[in-house]
């Protein structure tokens, strides 16, 4: 009797265990019903053409000497030269900055020993000059090319953020009204008739002009910089993309 009693006892854990488990079990996939619908989906796309109202400098200020500190303070006398002649030119001091800085060693390969040896050191300062004045890029460069700057790495054309939000806005609503018209044209050749639009969706994009520096502006140090550059941005292209979703009947 007692054997019973507790194979009974046994049975009641294992059955309450096993609804626990069960309970605790998620199915790994969901599903609603949900009436059928006939849509129409239709895309457009939308561009605007736009000159840029911003540019960005890559200027370089490179140096070399026997010694590190050599070399890095020759460096510096020269970025504080082209600092203060680009403020000089009413370039605000904000808008000039350090994009990079490297020192390195500068080695020769011996061949009698088999081995590189340390002939000196080098210095790359990377100065970045951002400017709404896009009409004075290639005064810019030329003010600091004469201050002793020694090559320019390239010339960004970029849009401020403000012109930037403006023009997306056009860009998507010519996509917009892109998508409609099609929708429309598509349901008169249907036979069919639009319903409310259930959904709508939209994105934007655009590549800033990269420009190589000119040839003209990649001296020596020391030499004098006559010619006056000419710097000609090319208009850019903000391209939107709209996807529109109809009932129709």
């Amino acid at each position: 009797m007692e054997f019973k009693n507790m194979f009974r006892g046994f049975i009641m854990i294992g059955l309450v265990a096993a609804i626990i488990v069960m309970a605790a079990i998620k199915p790994d996939y969901s599903f609603s019903i949900q009436p059928a619908t006939n849509v129409l989906t239709v895309s457009g796309e939308g561009v605007v053409t736009v000159m840029p109202d911003k540019a960005e400098l890559y200027i370089n200020v490179f140096t070399e000497a026997v010694t590190a500190e050599e070399a890095k303070d020759l460096n510096a006398e020269i970025t504080d030269e082209v600092y203060r002649a680009l403020k000089g030119a009413d370039v605000d001091k904000d808008d000039i900055e350090t994009s990079s800085f490297n020192l390195y060693p500068k080695m020769k390969w011996i061949q009698d020993d088999e081995e590189y040896i340390t002939v000196g050191y080098e210095v790359r300062h990377t100065i970045k000059v951002t400017t709404e004045e896009i009409d004075d890029v290639g005064n810019l460069i030329d003010v600091a090319v004469n201050a002793g700057a020694n090559g320019v790495n390239q010339v960004i054309f970029d849009l401020t953020d403000e012109t930037k939000k403006e023009v997306e806005k056009q860009a998507l609503t010519k996509a917009t009204e892109e998508a409609k018209s099609r929708a429309e044209a598509m349901a008169t050749a249907a036979e069919v008739k639009l319903e409310k639009l259930v959904s709508i969706s939209g994105n934007t994009g655009y590549t800033p002009y990269f420009r190589a520096a000119p040839e003209m502006a990649s001296l020596s140090s020391g030499d004098e910089y006559q010619k006056s550059t000419n710097i000609m941005p090319e208009s850019l292209e903000i391209r939107a993309s709209a996807s529109l979703v109809y009932e129709i009947e």
